[in-house]
Order: C-alpha cells, then structure tokens, then sequence
C-alpha cells in the first residue's frame, strides 16, 4: 500500500511539473497580431516613463476607452507637462494597469484613472487579452501577477495559446488599430469613421468586493504617495448609457458608500452615438477632442480643489 501511494504521489508530481512547463512554453508564445497593433503602447508607455525619470507628468490609466476616446495633446497644452497615455485594452485588466507602471510614478505625478464599466473579477484580473499582450511586449511583467489573479486567468492560458497559433499568418498592417495609428503620447490617432452598427454592451451593475478593495488600494497608494488620483468614469456611447443607466447608477452609488466616488458624473461623459466610432468605448477622433474638453474642465476643477484643500 505505501509503495503504491508513492507511485500515485510521483506520477502526480510528474504530470504537475509536466504541466507547468507546458503552460510556461504557451505562456512565453508572441502574439502576432498583439504584435503590430496598438497594444504594442503598453512598451512604448514604459519606455516613455523610464525616460522621463524624476519629471512631473500626467500618466492617464485606463482600457481602450483611453486609447481611442482621449486627446492628450490638448492636455498637454493646456497643463504644460509630459502626458504619458498608458491605456491600451480592458482586457489587460485594471490591476495591471496601474501595477505594470506602478515603479515609475513619483510625488506630484497626476494619474487619470478612468476604467471601463465591466464591475466584475475580469475587469480587475483581465482576460486571455493580458497574456496576448505580456508574451509579446512585456514578458518580464508576468511577475506582477498575484496569485489570485493567477488563479483567476489559468483557464485562459489554453485560450491564449490557440490564438497565437491563428495569428501565426498575420503581418503589419494599417488603420486605427494598427501599432502605425499611435501617436507620441500613446493615443490612437489614425482616422476613425463612425459606424452605423456599433454593438451595445450588457453591464452588471454590482461591483465585485476585489474590485473596490484593488480601487481603494489605489487611493491609499496615491495619498501616501504624494501623487494626485482623479477617478472619472470612462466615455460611454448615449444609446448604452441609456439601456444600462440603472447599472452605471448602481456602481456610482457603490463607489460613493465605500468612500471612493468618480470625481464627476458618468452623464457628462456619455456623447451621442455619432462621436463613437465601433464600440461604445471607441470614439472617432472628434469624439475624442469633445471627450477631452470636457476632461479637461474637471481637471482644472478637481486639481483645483486639491490645492485649496492643503
């Protein structure tokens, strides 16, 4: 009987190591696509920040909602500082986000942190998206995965590998969701026509309890930090808004009893459907410039507040 549990216990620990390799080989697999597109910004986002050292920026943290759907010339212009535009897709999850970043920000840096609506573990943790992006860009990043969050992404690493194969025959390419539409702030800049069928989304609007724990780890980080956190809700097209406006009110009114409320109201950053290009995150380059004046007025209000209250 003891040998034979040995045998069980050996046998176990050979398919457990068997597996580990191999979801490490499929977890180290480049993503062709991820490899010419705009998800080539989560490197040029850290190359700009390690460059930029000690300076004082604006570092804007969000999915593609702040990819496609923000000018950060215009804020550039208007506050005088380096704009540093990380967002690149939901998908990577609002956790990595802040942590692949985390390193470079410094006492008196401004982190618009606007995160798309998805209130769930996947919004925080991510999706297969987050090993698309990290094999072909930043696989050092693997190391800032938690193990929750691993535990929560392994059933998208088979997922992940499937995709690199169907990608295998993709080269460079053009249009806005090329690498070739990324302009020197990290914004997707290349034209974008408004689409008559854009796709609305299903919201939940209960927020989950990892969620607003990772959200209040960033205030607190940010206040011992010296760094100025503006939370805002992220641009979102009129129809939807309108379909889930009693989802989108419910994780307001979370984020408020937990103390962590958005700076301004989601209303003010929802535009009709014409200013949004193929999602109701993406917006056409207009939609972006009116996105952007209205950010920029809650700004200048908010950073206004912060220096009258020290």
């Amino acid at each position: 009987m003891k040998r034979f549990l040995i045998k069980i216990i050996l046998l176990a620990s050979l398919i457990f190591f068997a597996v580990l390799i191999i979801n490490y080989r499929m977890l180290r697999e480049k993503d062709d696509w991820s490899l010419y597109s705009h998800e080539k910004n989560v490197i040029l986002a850290y190359n700009r920040l390690k460059a930029l050292g000690d300076t004082n920026k604006i570092i804007i943290i969000a999915g593609s909602n702040g990819g496609f759907s923000i000018n950060s010339r215009m804020i550039s212009d208007t506050f005088q500082i380096p704009v540093v535009n990380t967002s690149t897709h939901a998908g990577l999850g609002v956790r990595m986000q802040f942590e692949m970043y985390k390193d470079f920000l410094k006492k008196g840096d401004i982190i618009i942190f606007c995160p798309e609506y998805e209130s769930g573990k996947g919004g925080l943790y991510g999706s297969s998206a987050l090993f698309r992006i990290l094999s072909t860009h930043m696989p050092w990043a693997y190391r800032r995965i938690s193990l929750p969050q691993w535990l929560f992404l392994y059933k998208y690493i088979g997922i992940h590998y499937t995709e690199t194969l169907e990608h295998k025959t993709v080269k460079e390419f053009d249009g806005p969701y090329s690498a070739k539409a990324l302009n020197e702030y990290g914004d997707v800049e290349y034209e974008r026509n408004h689409k008559d069928s854009i796709g609305l989304y299903d919201l939940c609007g209960i927020l989950d309890v990892d969620v607003v724990n990772y959200y209040k780890y960033l205030h607190t980080y940010a206040k011992e930090n010296g760094i100025i956190l503006i939370f805002l809700p992220p641009t979102f097209i009129a129809s939807n808004f309108k379909t889930a406006y009693n989802q989108i009110d419910s994780i307001a009114k979370s984020l408020e009893q937990h103390g962590i409320a958005w700076q301004a109201s989601p209303s003010n950053y929802s535009f009709p459907d014409s200013l949004y290009f193929d999602t109701p995150y993406h917006m056409t380059q207009s939609g972006a410039n009116k996105r952007t004046e209205v950010l920029i007025k809650d700004l200048l209000r908010i950073l206004a507040d912060y220096k009258n209250k020290k």
